[in-house]
């Protein structure tokens, strides 16, 4: 299976609605996740497929990862991750 990651893009705000999802570059190191998240880690997640909501520093450390410009001051952003089966 491969694993694909996304930032998902939401209107700001607890009631804010799903705008779109912007795709995470595939060589990001699945090590360099465990590092920004383990504090927020609730239970083992070996290949970051839980969802993380996205701090403005955080989403400057993955900025570098996504193609488009992301904006904290207009959107709240939650990477996030799904499974492809290989055929």
């Amino acid at each position: 299976m491969q694993i694909k990651r996304v930032i998902e893009v939401w209107e700001k705000g607890m009631d804010g609605a799903p705008v779109t999802q912007l795709p995470v570059a595939e060589h990001i190191s699945t090590v360099f996740l465990h590092q920004l998240f383990e504090q927020e880690a609730q239970q083992p997640d070996p290949q970051m497929l839980l969802g993380y909501f996205l701090t403005p520093e955080k989403l400057a450390l993955l900025q570098p990862y996504v193609a488009q410009e992301m904006d904290a001051e207009a959107y709240d952003y939650i990477l996030s991750a799904y499974g492809i089966v290989n055929h």
